[in-house]
């Protein structure tokens, strides 16, 4: 069960809203367009009555809604026609300026209407200041934006401005400089702990999970541990928007504790009998994992929902691999930057299922300029000192994995996930085997790790068969419970 959440409401119908117009600048879907649009009028009536305390608790608007929806209607007057504001938000914002004009200081700010504002202390000043470039649809240097995200996981900013400065970044399409800092704030680069393992490689899966296809990465890992190959998971058991089922929620239902601590985790991948570990975003930034309610409110995902994915808990001792998943194009390119930043030997991106890294079983239509596919991998590794990189379509049929299309379990849950995890790696045969083979096979071939794809296809195999990689789990849940 997940726990309680927060902040007031949200307010289904404002969260509508927001859905249209939280989003960038070829995205953003204006407000009263067209017949069903949600009515900006409305909107403002809900907020104007959440702020006067008119409504239940359970139907307000948040404060943090107010943020971002004030943030990203200041944000979409730097837009074209097609995505910036409507005739009919127009009329609304001046039919209600006089309320709009009383409303608190910091929401006034976001409109622009209270150009004073300077927050309550330090703390907010720091976002406040670095709001104003943001909401006219602007950049941040690195270290703005890790003063701003350092404010905020301290505790020190009010919902409304945390919201705003989140979604505006995302609206604004996060440069690299901004990428980078998103990561560092939640774990820098010098509170990565080195491991007694010569070679690791950590997965990064996006924390809201899966609900259409099975999710493998925690199957995987075990394949690769059986093969002499560490391994790091990390996420958390839920989150928005999806709240899918994710590699916590499989290990708890395989009856793991998923609380381990980086001391713990680090003592299992050093282990050559577990090999891997599962950490969980409670343990390795708690102030992060604070603002996750944050993201039910403002109904998008943060520039965090990227760099988590590529966050960096443990490094080996002679080599270090990144594998993280995406689904928009143009983020392959800045998890890769983050992953040559931190001097990793080797990365790869993945636009799998779900935006996860996971292959699926079909490639469909192949990529071009404009349009990647599922199962596009993009990547590199450092060979003697020279960078190789790669770019390429996976057709799984190249492989003998025929499939008309990538077949979806019956049941999409932790349970579920963790029942037709442990047959495929007691060799039941089908989709859920077939899907674990090719994703351990295939990407440890683009990290340099096997000679060839079919070589890395055969040694998944091969643990799997011999029941080695199912040794390696059952290991694991037995080394956390007792890892006390």
């Amino acid at each position: 069960m997940s726990e309680a959440d927060p902040y007031p409401g949200p307010n289904e119908e404002v969260l509508e809203a927001q859905a249209r117009v939280c989003t960038g600048p070829h995205q953003s879907r204006p407000l009263g367009k067209k017949e069903g649009d949600p009515d900006p009028g409305r909107i403002l009536e809900l907020i104007f009555a959440s702020l006067k305390g008119d409504l239940p608790r359970t139907e307000q608007v948040s404060p943090a809604q107010m943020g971002a929806f004030f943030a990203a209607m200041s944000i979409r007057r730097t837009f074209g026609a097609r995505t910036g504001w409507s005739a009919a938000e127009v009329e609304a914002f001046d039919r209600y300026r006089d309320a709009l004009g009383k409303m608190p200081e910091d929401l006034r700010f976001l409109l622009g209407m209270a150009p004073d504002f300077s927050g309550c202390d330090a703390g907010e000043a720091r976002v406040v200041e670095a709001l104003r470039p943001v909401l006219q649809g602007g950049h941040l240097c690195y270290e703005e934006v890790r003063g701003a995200l350092g404010a905020m996981l301290a505790g020190a900013v009010r919902p409304s401005l945390m919201a705003a400065f989140l979604i505006g970044q995302r609206m604004n399409i996060e440069d690299e400089e901004e990428v980078r800092a998103h990561l560092d704030a939640v774990l820098p680069s010098e509170q990565v702990s080195a491991l007694q393992v010569e070679a690791l490689l950590h997965f990064g899966q996006p924390f809201d999970g899966a609900v259409r296809y099975f999710r493998p990465t925690l199957f995987v890992a075990a394949v690769r541990a059986a093969l002499g190959r560490a391994t790091v998971l990390h996420g958390v058991a839920e989150m928005p928007p999806k709240r899918g089922v994710t590699e916590e929620g499989v290990l708890a239902a395989l009856g793991a504790r998923v609380d381990l601590s980086l001391a713990e985790a680090a003592r299992c991948i050093e282990d050559p009998a577990v090999g891997f570990a599962y950490v969980s975003q409670r343990e390795y930034a708690p102030r992060a994992y604070a603002l996750r309610h944050l993201r039910t409110h403002i109904a998008k995902r943060p520039p965090w929902a990227t760099t988590e994915k590529a966050q960096q808990l443990f490094a080996g001792a002679a080599w270090n691999g990144m594998i993280a998943g995406f689904y928009h194009a143009g983020y392959e390119d800045k998890l890769l930057g983050l992953m040559q930043a931190r001097g990793l030997d080797a990365g790869l991106v993945i636009k799998g299922e779900e935006g996860s890294s996971h292959y699926g079983l079909r490639l469909g239509k192949p990529s071009d300029a404009r349009r990647k596919a599922i199962n596009y991998t993009q990547g590199f590794r450092r060979v003697g000192g020279a960078l190789t990189t790669v770019a390429c379509d996976v057709d799984p049929e190249e492989y003998g994995f025929c499939y008309e299309q990538s077949p979806r379990p019956a049941e999409v849950s932790a349970r579920a996930f963790a029942e037709l995890g442990l047959a495929a790696l007691k060799g039941e045969q089908g989709p859920v085997y077939d899907r674990i083979v090719l994703n351990a096979g295939l990407t440890d071939y683009y990290l340099g790790l096997s000679a060839s794809a079919e070589e890395g296809l055969a040694e998944a195999k091969e643990a799997m068969d011999s029941g080695r990689a199912l040794a390696h789990l059952e290991r694991y849940i037995s080394r956390s419970q007792a890892a006390r």
